[in-house]
């Protein structure tokens, strides 16, 4: 494998940009592809099949010079569909754990079944060379959720359901719809006495008693990044608790794949380990101004349009409709960095927003419809240069704590590299990590793509330990 992967977590097959991004990425030497059944509602895992077929007929790419590796085990989008019809027909999934209303999962055996078929079917291939169980987990978090049960006895359960799972991808290895196998979850590197934490060594266990020991269980993944480094750091299993997964897994033979690279938890933000593009403010207004001039047209649109209107029953009261000026007030000071924006732009303001214009567009007519239009002519603009103006402000929060964690990592880099970016620091330190065989990067764009295969040539560094020491005593 090489050592950095295409992730392709939000890829799909209608966006160009997301095709060329693959097939840069191929070129450019990543041997890897990781996607899961659940990424873009199997729209991923159809972009790589479409992809690779077309490599395949162009003698571009031979099937044995790729890794190809899908996850089985969320149950949503068409697959909740899937599930909701099974279970009115009284054909239900079996052990379905319903942890969020869009969002079940089930790791039994007749539910791999049907997704390994699709999954195929989506890649176009007659053999996947990796198949994980994808963060099976979900069953002690839903536990931990409700309140259920004793830790231990839940624990018990959940290998059970494991050894259950590996014992019939044993079957699909015997049947050659699979090479290997193995799991990919977020809670394997959280402390051992944590309620939703998942042990390594545990695994390798209920994959001896499913499999035996020639068992096919060789690959997890995990989460690692500068800021979040238990893979690496943590000594969670193994014997008596004494060895990292990273450590264990190396020893076990297991390939590790690791996610999340440039995207870090840290508290309950999310620290983007990029640089910033540049943001210009708008054009002679400040933030405050900004804040001023949609604050008083939104109190004109309460005094006069909203006191006319009548809400539909069981929604907010017209008054409410345009509140932004209020609350976006005192966000500055709360605003973790640009990546923590963009979600709440992208998902509450945009679409709230859309919605309260497309009502008003559609039901209002007469000299009422022309108030709304001459005032929405105003008020959006002055909007959008309140909403520029706030991204501004969050990408200086953003590029400020990229400027701290550079300045911790440059002392322990070679000076070569210590005017690289801020992203090719953070993945130099993982690709480099002992016990590490591929580092996923999540590679929507061709620029992605470039920026990242940079650190193919680069010799690894020599202790990244120091690396993770530098960024874990930094006041993010």
């Amino acid at each position: 494998m090489s050592r950095l992967g295409f992730g392709g977590y939000r890829v799909d097959d209608e966006t160009p940009e997301h095709r060329e991004a693959l097939h840069a990425a191929l070129e450019g030497g990543a041997t890897l592809i990781d996607t899961s059944t659940n990424y873009t509602d199997g729209a991923s895992e159809r972009l790589v099949g479409s992809v690779l077929a077309e490599r395949f007929a162009s003698g571009s790419l031979s099937r044995e010079a790729v890794v190809v590796v899908s996850k089985l085990g969320y149950v949503q989008g068409q697959n909740l569909g899937l599930a909701t019809e099974r279970e009115a027909a009284g054909r239900p999934f079996p052990e379905m754990v319903k942890y969020l209303d869009g969002c079940w999962h089930c790791l039994h055996p007749e539910y791999l079944r049907d997704q390994l078929g699709r999954s195929l079917d989506r890649l176009r291939l007659e053999t996947l060379d990796v198949c994980l169980l994808h963060n099976p987990e979900y069953f002690l978090s839903d536990a931990k959720r409700r309140r259920q049960g004793k830790l231990e006895e839940l624990r018990a359960e959940f290998y059970r359901r494991l050894r259950e799972a590996f014992r019939f991808l044993e079957g699909e290895v015997q049947a050659g719809r699979i090479a290997w196998y193995g799991v990919s979850s977020n809670t394997v590197v959280l402390p051992a006495d944590d309620a939703e934490a998942v042990s390594l060594s545990r695994m390798l266990e209920a994959a001896r008693e499913g499999g035996g020991p020639d068992h096919h269980l060789r690959v997890l993944e995990l989460p690692l990044n500068l800021l979040e480094a238990g893979g690496a750091l943590l000594a969670n299993t193994g014997q008596d608790g004494t060895e990292t997964p990273l450590a264990l897994a190396a020893r076990e033979g297991i390939a590790v794949l690791t996610n999340r690279p440039l995207n870090a938890h840290a508290g309950s933000g999310l620290i983007r380990l990029a640089d910033v593009a540049d943001e210009n403010e708008p054009p002679g207004v400040s933030l405050d101004e900004a804040l001023r001039q949609v604050a008083a047209l939104e109190a004109e649109f309460r005094s006069g349009i909203a006191s006319k209107l009548q809400a539909p029953e069981g929604t907010p009261p017209a008054a409410e409709w345009f509140r932004w000026a209020d609350q976006l007030q005192t966000l500055p000071a709360h605003l973790q960095g640009l990546e923590q924006w963009r979600e709440l732009e992208e998902q509450m303001i945009a679409p709230t927003v859309g919605g309260a214009i497309q009502a008003l567009d559609q039901g209002l007519d007469g000299p009422l419809a022309a108030a709304w239009e001459a005032w929405r002519g105003r008020y959006l603009p002055a909007l959008e240069t309140l909403l520029d103006a706030m991204r501004v402000r969050a990408a200086r929060h953003s590029q400020a704590a990229s400027n701290r964690i550079a300045a911790a990592l440059n002392p322990h880099l070679p000076l070569a590299r210590r005017s690289e970016p801020l992203s090719r620091k953070a993945l130099w330190a993982l690709a480099s990590t002992p016990g590490v065989s591929c580092v996923l990067l999540g590679m929507r764009h061709p620029s992605y793509v470039a920026d990242g295969l940079e650190i193919l040539a680069w010799p690894p560094h020599p202790d990244p330990t120091k690396l993770y020491r530098a960024v874990e005593a930094l006041p993010l």
